[in-house]
């Protein structure tokens, strides 16, 4: 199922099959550096497909594989998670390109689809970004894409900047 098509990008539900194109994402270290999960192995990433199945059911939301509509060559991973942040519930956007299509401006095209998704079909309110600070790509991306700073956390152990865009 496709939840937002943009100029070049199909965002659509992940499944079985997107397990190989998963790993040039989720089990590349590099992609990977801001992970507060760290790199997958392979029994991981079907654990992450189930996982992404049932957030489907249950909140109507997860993690997306993109795709480019046109070649269809994989891109990468976004979605939404819901998690507490300093006492608070907060819905967040991230997202994983695969090394040899960052640089394209689909991080920003991705998160501008699945945003429209969220307060077009979701009806969210407000989505935040949350980001280790020397993550100076995301930071990018949230910037280009109308998210404002709000403040400085902890997040799992990591030190994170959140970022907030109200729809």
């Amino acid at each position: 199922m496709i939840i937002a098509e943009t100029e070049r990008l199909c965002i659509r539900q992940i499944t079985n099959e997107d397990a190989k194109n998963l790993s040039k994402v989720l089990a590349d270290p590099e992609v990977m550096r801001y992970s507060t999960v760290g790199v997958h192995t392979e029994k991981q990433i079907y654990d992450y497909i189930d996982n992404c199945k049932k957030q489907y059911d249950l909140t109507g939301y997860g993690h997306w594989a993109i795709y480019n509509c046109i070649t269809d060559e994989f891109v990468g991973v976004c979605g939404l998670n819901k998690h507490q942040v300093d006492s608070d519930d907060v819905i967040h956007i991230n997202y994983r390109l695969a090394t040899d299509q960052q640089g394209k401006g689909y991080a920003v095209e991705s998160t501008l689809g699945v945003l429209d998704f969220a307060k077009r079909i979701l009806k969210i309110n407000a989505v935040y970004a949350l980001i280790e600070p020397e993550n100076t790509s995301s930071v990018n991306v949230v910037n280009k894409t109308g998210f404002q700073f709000i403040k400085s956390s902890v997040f799992r152990g990591f030190a994170i900047d959140i970022y907030q865009v109200v729809l």
